[in-house]
């Protein structure tokens, strides 16, 4: 079974469970898509996850856990217990994360700075450019070109 199929059959088994109509839980999501997600024919975002769960008044994480329970078949508990395990393993259960991506620097960025920062620290160490291009297997044209690159901002 698709996790699509055990979220629709979780969703329609809290409705009926708390006596509800697809209409008393659509909002901002029409009562035509929740029928298709109820199908299991359509998937749900986040966001519409989030919005379906304040409509059946159970937390967001209640109504994914409860779909994953499902589809792993196994208890709702097993299924957040591992989770809560995986969190703390990670260091991530007690911590307040973030609410906003960070910007990344692309990889060529990140790449580029490394080099930078190598050629930089060969200089420190009183290298000449000529070693310093034979240590790292850099051509000298490109070593000569970082070692006088000013830091960027």
């Amino acid at each position: 079974m698709s996790l699509r199929k055990s979220y629709a059959a979780v969703v329609q088994l809290l409705r009926s469970q708390k006596g509800l109509s697809q209409r008393d839980i659509s909002g901002s999501v029409t009562q035509s898509h929740i029928s298709v997600l109820e199908l299991g024919k359509s998937s749900a975002t986040v966001d519409m996850s989030a919005q379906i769960a304040t409509a059946l008044k159970v937390e967001p994480i209640t109504l994914l856990a409860l779909a994953v329970a499902s589809h792993e078949k196994r208890s709702v508990r097993e299924a957040l217990l591992a989770a809560l395990a995986e969190a703390e393993a990670l260091g991530l259960a007690d911590t307040l994360l973030p609410s906003e991506p960070q910007a990344l620097a692309a990889p060529s960025v990140v790449e580029a700075r490394k080099k930078w920062l190598t050629v930089q620290g060969l200089k420190a160490k009183g290298l000449s450019q000529s070693e310093a291009a034979r240590q790292l297997g850099m051509p000298e044209s490109t070593l000569r070109r970082l070692w006088h690159q000013p830091p960027k901002k």
